[in-house]
């Protein structure tokens, strides 16, 4: 994939990953046929209003939450999406996993998300499909393009 550094890219300049094996060594793989990718930051922000400020509101953010969700085709026999769909089943510690954006400018986002699968068929004419929920746990982290 070439760097982009300038001007606006698409999102299929993305790479989605996830950590499909620890040992030897982490591996992160892309999950094939993957159509839509979603993630959202929401944040709190306490507010107040004080006698020395005249009466006027202040401000502070004091909270950071990750969630998403994603979409695409169950493709058999793909390191990623076969991972992605073996979590469909589990629940609690086990449905966690590391997730790993990869952006057009090298800079990448981690992070690790409650993984809850949500469509298992379709109509007959369908494609078997791949998606679910994310909801991330723990502070995510940003590594800038170098």
């Amino acid at each position: 994939m070439a760097t982009i550094t300038v001007g606006q890219y698409s999102v299929s300049n993305c790479k989605v990953k996830i950590k499909t094996a620890t040992e030897p060594s982490e591996t992160y793989s892309e999950i094939a046929d993957l159509e839509e990718m979603s993630l959202s930051i929401e944040n709190n922000v306490e507010t107040w209003y004080s006698i020395n400020d005249e009466g006027w509101q202040n401000a502070l953010l004091t909270a950071k939450a990750l969630s998403g969700s994603f979409s695409g085709k169950r493709t058999l026999g793909d390191a990623g999406n076969d991972y992605v769909d073996g979590l469909r089943y589990k629940i609690g510690k086990d449905a966690e996993a590391d997730w790993e954006i990869e952006f057009p400018d090298g800079s990448k986002l981690d992070f690790t998300a409650v993984t809850a699968l949500t469509d298992i068929l379709g109509a007959a004419t369908d494609v078997a499909p791949l998606s679910g929920d994310l909801t991330g746990k723990g502070k995510p982290t940003f590594t800038p393009a170098e």
